[in-house]
């Protein structure tokens, strides 16, 4: 299962902006010409068993976990549940 929370706040690239006001996420993701699929540097299927298809359901189910603990940080820099301060 690759969108273990662990894995996610390991590889997951979360900086302050240049003022400190808030944070940015980056992601990156990679679609070699051989059907692999990497984020953040961690390949996501092994093209050769799973094929294309696999790669890119992976990468959205961590995606999807990356948005979620990157919502936790901002919710917790900002101290409040729930409300995010413009």
């Amino acid at each position: 299962m690759p969108a273990r929370l662990d894995r996610v706040r390991e590889t997951m690239q979360v900086k302050a902006t240049p003022r400190d006001k808030g944070l940015t996420l980056t992601l990156r993701l990679t679609a070699y010409d051989n059907g692999m699929i990497e984020l953040d540097g961690v390949p996501l299927n092994d093209h050769q068993k799973d094929g294309p298809v696999v790669g890119w359901l992976a990468a959205g189910e961590v995606i999807t976990t990356t948005l979620s603990e990157f919502h936790r940080q901002v919710l917790a820099r900002s101290g409040e549940r729930g409300v995010v301060r413009p």
